[in-house]
């Protein structure tokens, strides 16, 4: 490993913090970031200082750009979303446990977000929940039992009102309900054959092939399962913060206890 790089994982291997400045990140101090990845799940960054330019630069180790089909994204780096909650706003947008745009056909792999401008410090935390543990602590009848089924997830689930702010003022026109994929709730990582429990609750409307109260119940048991406490990390964000997460190792919550101004830039990554 390339001696520049720090790695200090957090409790139970939930999530990462690494100490590198990213304008200068080496070809192989991005290969560690991307291995640490697959190993923790969500990686944090500190004291960043990346102009747009070099944000999507950084950006493009990590593989093609996904689109957002909700919102339009900045005007001279379409790219980058802006995720904003306005200090007269109520609801927040994200708000609830939820994984990026499992609605298309491939969901994105990673998401960053990069703090722009933050609630007082403590405000405003982001809690990511490892779905590497979640799978790994069901039983094994559970197992059994979801190994070979498929949920439908929908862009006009749970979630979807949390958008309606930033939609009003940058959105696409696209309806949310046109847009909805069946994918596999078990995933395996093919870089370390880690298994994952991809359910995300913001968008999930059922399960295929069971009835409607089979389906509920057998999603109400999941959906508990995959936040237990010993399977979150709660990061406090400052201004010029990193985080980059694999959408398909865990779930992300923002947390909505504050009444200021919060923005961040976002990028998917296919």
């Amino acid at each position: 490993m390339n001696k520049n790089i720090s790695i200090k994982p957090f409790k139970n291997n939930v999530g990462a913090f690494i100490d590198l400045d990213l304008n200068a990140a080496s070809k192989d101090q991005i290969n560690n970031i991307k291995n640490a990845l697959d190993d923790y799940g969500v990686i944090f960054f500190r004291n960043q200082n990346l102009n747009s330019e070099n944000y999507i630069k950084f950006a493009k180790h990590f593989g093609e750009f996904a689109d957002y089909p909700m919102l339009k994204g900045l005007d001279n780096y379409p790219k980058i979303t802006v995720v904003e909650k306005k200090p007269d706003e109520k609801i927040m947008f994200g708000e609830g446990w939820h994984t990026d745009s499992t609605y298309t056909t491939h969901p994105p792999k990673y998401t960053m977000l990069y703090s722009i401008k933050t609630p007082a410090k403590g405000k405003g935390n982001t809690r990511f929940a490892s779905q590497y543990l979640s799978y790994k602590n069901l039983n094994k009848n559970i197992k059994n039992k979801i190994k070979n089924l498929k949920a439908i997830f929908s862009a006009d689930g749970p979630i979807s009102k949390t958008r309606d702010n930033r939609t009003a003022e940058k959105g696409t026109g696209v309806d949310p309900g046109s847009l909805f994929a069946e994918h596999e709730i078990v995933r395996v990582n093919n870089q370390n054959n880690k298994k994952s429990l991809y359910l995300s609750p913001g968008h999930v409307t059922g399960i295929v092939g069971l009835k409607k109260e089979e389906s509920k119940k057998l999603l109400s048991y999941l959906f508990e399962h995959q936040i237990k406490p010993e399977f979150i990390y709660n990061f406090e964000w400052e201004s010029n913060c990193i985080a980059i997460w694999n959408n398909h190792a865990v779930l992300h919550n923002p947390t909505n206890d504050f009444n200021e101004h919060r923005v961040m830039h976002r990028i998917t990554i296919k």
